[in-house]
């Protein structure tokens, strides 16, 4: 379904400037706000925070564009970079400094989230009372009813892909037919219906044509880009917008899975529920290469792909490798391989990146092959070592995850996983390594939460508000807690106590080891 927005333009900006005129202050259309994993009023400088995930879905960016594209003035506020920028930053005082917009965006993508980004919605509407808030994003999407139905200060939630209800309801905002005859035509979308939770069919989902149109690039709408573009390279924090060299750009390049990993919102299963999608949906190599080429000229020094080009097959990745090297730039690529990747695709992938900013990610998860193929890889410890060496003869920075908590992971199997790290550790040069092993908490929607007895665990996070409170009591570090607790589920193979010994066996390895090899925090 493409998106046309002729005719349209005109008359939307002429509807928008009546809507925003009311008040003093800088006027937009529309807001978007990423939240902190925090609450809006969070006191960085006198508690010990948990990540505040800065790092914005993908999606946002094309959906931003989408809407300036069609004459709206999108402002958008990355609120934890704000904080990251100056600790005493204020949102309120920040929102009172706009006069009111046609509509506020806040994702909600990650779970992370959940406790954010409704707090955000509090203070929105504290200060824009009668301005409509959206929500999206996969987190949004599985508990749409449930938010719509606990949390006045949400007004919409977008289910799914959301390029064309965000269009249509726009549009209707604009035009003052927000009554129910209209939003139930638009698909996809959660209102309220007096005290009553209204649903319409999850029919809109989109199709290369409508990626095709969106601008995966521009961050022109966001506040404070330059420093956004900086704490999106991989492993270099942010020092000020001034005095950071190194760029960085996560670049959509599809959406969907071909994988059912166990631990993954985003998995196969996950997005045919949520989004309505068999399968994954491809941008075109010469698109992404385009991009590419737009964020070199931009001075971005690493693009991290938001899809394993691997895992969409050799039809695709070959043609985005040879565009790289026929068209060029020579720019730092940062990937995860979903599984392995083949020699082939080492070869041609080291040819065109610019190894300097470059670094590629594996994620053997344990070192049990029965654990692992359990968990979605389906990989031998051999296959794996094997692309250790190609990566390591090509000196391609790696960066290897493991996980501690995993379904069917026990005190005996974890032992397996100090081997197999050890030898990783053995292989590959200690400057270009670094390793992590971290808790995993469920995601919603993954096939853990969704089949539970498969994995042979207790699902604890089943509703929202689940996922709302974990993220409220996780928001600080507390000062004393097991490293298998708030999890969302219980390994029936494996108590919580045992997760911390396996994680303070893995500190002891890491200790042990190069320290440029191991991030702190080593086992979360």
């Amino acid at each position: 379904m493409g998106y046309s927005t002729t005719g349209q333009v005109e008359s939307q900006n002429a509807t928008s400037t009546a809507l925003v005129s009311n008040g003093p202050g800088v006027a937009s259309d529309v807001l978007y706000l990423h939240p902190a994993k925090q609450e809006v009023a969070a006191r960085y400088d006198r508690y010990i925070a948990s990540p505040s995930y800065p790092i914005m879905p993908v999606g946002v960016l094309g959906l931003a564009n989408l809407l300036v594209e069609s004459g709206a003035r999108v402002r958008g506020l990355n609120i934890p970079l704000e904080f990251l920028l100056d600790i005493q930053f204020d949102l309120r005082r920040w929102l009172r400094t706009h006069s009111r917009p046609a509509m506020i965006m806040v994702d909600m993508h990650w779970y992370e989230h959940s406790y954010g980004a409704l707090d955000v919605a509090r203070a929105c509407k504290a200060i824009f009372p009668d301005t409509p808030i959206v929500l999206g994003g996969l987190t949004a999407s599985r508990y749409a009813g449930s938010i719509v139905a606990q949390f006045s200060e949400v007004d919409y939630v977008i289910r799914g892909d959301a390029e064309e209800p965000l269009r249509l309801l726009y549009e209707a905002i604009l035009s003052g037919r927000t009554y129910l005859d209209t939003l139930k035509s638009i698909p996809n979308l959660a209102y309220r219906d007096g005290h009553k939770v209204r649903q319409t069919a999850q029919s809109y989902v989109a199709d290369a044509t409508d990626l095709a149109r969106l601008d995966f690039v521009s961050l022109d709408f966001l506040e404070h880009h330059q420093a956004y573009s900086a704490i999106q390279y991989i492993g270099a924090g942010l020092v000020s917008p001034s005095e950071a060299k190194l760029k960085g750009h996560w670049l959509g390049m599809g959406r969907g899975c071909i994988h059912n990993c166990s631990y993954c919102g985003g998995a196969k299963a996950a997005h045919r529920k949520l989004a309505g999608r068999n399968g994954p949906l491809l941008r075109s190599a010469d698109q992404v290469v385009d991009d590419l080429k737009r964020l070199d000229n931009a001075g971005i020094h690493q693009v991290s792909l938001a899809l394993d080009p691997c895992m969409m097959g050799e039809d695709f990745w070959r043609p985005l490798m040879d565009g790289l090297a026929e068209r060029g730039p020579e720019i730092g690529l940062y990937n995860e391989f979903f599984q392995l990747p083949s020699q082939e695709f080492v070869e041609a992938f080291s040819s065109v990146a610019d190894r300097e900013h470059t670094e590629v990610a594996l994620s053997p998860l344990s070192g049990s092959e029965r654990v692992r193929r359990l968990n979605g890889k389906q990989f031998t410890d051999a296959e794996l070592l094997e692309a250790v060496d190609w990566l390591a003869e090509r000196e391609l920075p790696l960066y290897v995850y493991f996980s501690i908590n995993l379904p069917g992971e026990t005190l005996q199997s974890f032992d397996q996983t100090i081997d197999l790290a050890s030898e990783i550790c053995r292989r590959y040069p200690p400057h270009l390594l670094r390793m992590i092993n971290k808790c995993h908490t469920i995601d919603p929607a993954s096939p853990m939460s969704e089949n539970p007895k498969r994995y042979g665990i207790r699902v604890k996070y089943k509703s929202f508000m689940d996922y709302y409170r974990y993220c409220e009591a996780t928001a600080w570090q507390a000062r004393h807690v097991t490293r298998g607790e708030h999890r969302g589920f219980d390994n029936l193979r494996l108590r919580n106590v045992q997760v911390e010994q396996m994680a303070r066996k893995w500190d002891a390895f890491a200790e042990a080891q190069d320290a440029r090899c191991f991030p702190v925090p080593r086992g979360w």
